[in-house]
């Protein structure tokens, strides 16, 4: 049974994820992406880059130099957390990681990327290399191709969406599950 307020729910998390990938100060735009490492879970703070409804896809920028990438090799499972604290909305999404590098995709997303932005990805040094002292500027401007060697581009297919709306007066809960062909909704306990 199709229930067109859950529709609108749906379809409004997909279009704010969509629109904090464009809106700097969008409190989405800087999510909490978990995923499971040697030593057990782990969570970093990931810039949403892309949300794509049709595709169930949210996609993260990285450097393919960074732990997370043999983590995903090993696990692809991951879970997103999103929260606005205007709206007091919480949107968790799981699904799978498909990494993306020195490929079609990258090539792409590089066209779309500012310098300064690629300077993110210049570093001599592998993300958690220790350095004594500590060096203020580990980015190497000069040489671009290094910041598109270490390029990479985590794609996740979602699969499941929880979404929670705090209120004072009572809570809102819905979960949305993709079951190959549809999403299956419905309400559950806050």
């Amino acid at each position: 049974m199709i229930n067109p307020e859950l529709n609108i729910i749906l379809r409004k998390i997909w279009e704010s994820l969509a629109k904090s990938t464009e809106d700097l100060t969008h409190p989405w735009r800087l999510a909490s992406l978990g995923m499971q490492s040697i030593n057990g879970p782990t969570v970093r703070t990931m810039v949403l880059r892309s949300a794509i409804a049709q595709t169930r896809t949210l996609t993260a920028y990285t450097d393919i130099r960074s732990t997370k990438i043999s983590n995903f090799r090993q696990d692809p499972r991951v879970a997103w957390a999103f929260y606005n604290h205007k709206t007091k909305e919480q949107v968790r999404a799981n699904g799978r990681a498909i990494l993306h590098y020195n490929n079609k995709e990258t090539r792409l997303a590089l066209n779309t990327i500012t310098k300064t932005n690629l300077y993110n990805y210049s570093t001599p040094l592998a993300p958690g290399t220790k350095i004594n002292p500590k060096k203020v500027n580990q980015t190497n401007t000069t040489e671009m191709s290094f910041a598109i060697s270490n390029f990479a581009i985590i794609d996740c297919n979602i699969t499941c969406i929880d979404w929670l709306q705090i209120s004072p007066e009572k809570h809102l809960r819905a979960q949305f599950n993709w079951n190959g062909y549809d999403w299956n909704m419905s309400w559950v306990t806050p």
